[in-house]
């Protein structure tokens, strides 16, 4: 009777094992160091056609497309300009369908702004702004009567720092300057010289 349970048992791994080398394709998603891209991996024993879709969590097709005559691939999706949540991508080719989830959420962008006045001198400002990612940060100067006197937009990766030199400016004007530092997060900072 071992025997029997023996035998039962290896012809049931045997199946096992050749089911798995009968497999047609390997479908494998690992996201990027950054976590808005996934990289999707595809491997089959011949070429063929497959469709790659990505829908969202109410099902419906966020990217579709279909790749002609492959046997493997390596593909980045970018899911920076999609909603946070739940996407199902699914690979159909011809020996059927394989369906993975990912969660996508963003990493939120932090910043911190900071103006101060040049020690030593009575018209150079240094404005810093440190974030953690990428953002566009815009910088008003306005004279004490709320005029506009300089704005400027640039699109920062980390840290960014100027000197406004306002020699000119401030000889014009009463005594008083106004910055305001605004960047793509939504931080806002304010200070009068």
């Amino acid at each position: 009777m071992n025997s029997k349970i023996a035998s039962s048992i290896c012809a049931c791994l045997l199946f096992a094992v050749s089911a798995l080398a009968d497999s047609p394709a390997t479908f494998t998603i690992i996201p990027a160091n950054n976590s808005a891209v996934y990289n999707v991996f595809y491997k089959s024993t011949e070429a063929g056609r497959v469709r790659i879709t990505i829908s969202n969590n109410a099902n419906q097709i966020v990217f579709t497309e279909i790749l002609n005559n492959v046997a493997s691939f390596k593909r980045p999706y970018n899911f920076m300009e999609l909603a946070q949540g739940e996407y199902t991508i699914t690979l159909e080719d011809k020996h059927g369908k394989q369906v993975e989830k990912v969660k996508y959420f963003m990493n939120k962008v932090t910043s911190f702004v900071r103006v101060s006045q040049i020690p030593g001198t009575s018209d150079k400002y240094l404005v810093n702004v440190a974030t953690n990612g990428q953002e566009t940060v815009n910088v008003k100067i306005y004279s004490n009567k709320h005029e506009l006197l300089h704005e400027e937009r640039v699109k920062i990766s980390g840290n960014y720092g100027v000197v406004f030199n306002l020699s000119q400016v401030k000889a014009s004007l009463a005594p008083v300057v106004i910055f305001e530092v605004t960047t793509g997060s939504g931080k806002t900072e304010t200070a009068m010289f």
